[in-house]
């Protein structure tokens, strides 16, 4: 883990080119402020097609670097696993850092048994909804309080679909801010680095496969309706860079 960190660390100046020594961004001083010293992240995949996000960079909106962490659970959506459910819950990791305005994630499809790569653009609105105050009444303390959208739900997908939403208190349906760009990476590449010992990706559960063989793929999970280019390399604009 701690050669990782440190290959990260060489490799994010060439994001910004490795010409010339890089000269820091100005602030700018209209980007929307936390009213709280941490927000939230979660991830999902839909019932039936397991995903696991193994590594995860982001640029924040003051133009600094951090790794975290991103805990993929089942989105338990039984009945219609080719949809989202977005009324989430709020299972989730804190972190401790500027509002994210990049989202460079490593992560495998267990159905697909490939490794995706994508960059997911966090816009200017989801932040500002991010910090903008929401009044709401607390049955349990019998008082007004106010809550924030600091939460944000990543969904992974079969077919490379990544999907980013913002949740929190009182907010009842999770708000959709974008689509994820992803790149499918041969198993054994050096683009992200292999979580599993022997480089495999585990297979879904029998019952996964029973239900696959019955009802075929969902129409929202096939690679062709989604953001994917085939091929080991993907033209993105600043992409990841572990």
């Amino acid at each position: 883990m701690q050669k990782l960190f440190i290959f990260i660390l060489c490799l994010v100046p060439l994001i910004s080119g490795c010409q010339s020594p890089i000269k820091s961004k100005p602030i700018d001083p209209n980007l929307p402020k936390k009213p709280y010293s941490k927000w939230y992240i979660s991830g999902r995949y839909p019932h039936y097609f397991h995903a696991k996000a193994f590594s995860t960079m982001i640029k924040t909106q003051s133009n600094k670097y951090k790794i975290i962490d991103i805990v993929v659970r089942d989105n338990q959506n039984y009945e219609t696993p080719g949809q989202w459910q977005t009324g989430f819950g709020f299972s989730h990791l804190p972190v401790y850092s500027d509002l994210p305005e990049e989202f460079f994630i490593c992560w495998s499809s267990f159905a697909d048994q490939t490794f995706y790569r994508t960059k997911l653009v966090m816009p200017l609105w989801a932040r500002q909804e991010m910090v903008k105050p929401h009044q709401y009444y607390s049955y349990a303390r019998n008082k007004n309080h106010i809550g924030y959208n600091d939460t944000i739900i990543i969904g992974f997908a079969p077919g490379g679909s990544v999907t980013g939403w913002i949740t929190g208190v009182p907010q009842q349906e999770a708000i959709e801010f974008g689509k994820g760009v992803t790149e499918r990476i041969p198993q054994g590449s050096d683009v992200c680095p292999n979580p599993y010992i022997d480089g495999k990706i585990p297979e879904i559960t029998d019952e996964a496969k029973a239900w696959l063989k019955k009802h075929g793929m969902p129409k929202e999970w096939q690679e062709k309706y989604n953001n994917v280019t085939m091929g080991q390399y993907l033209k993105l604009k600043n992409p990841a860079r572990f």
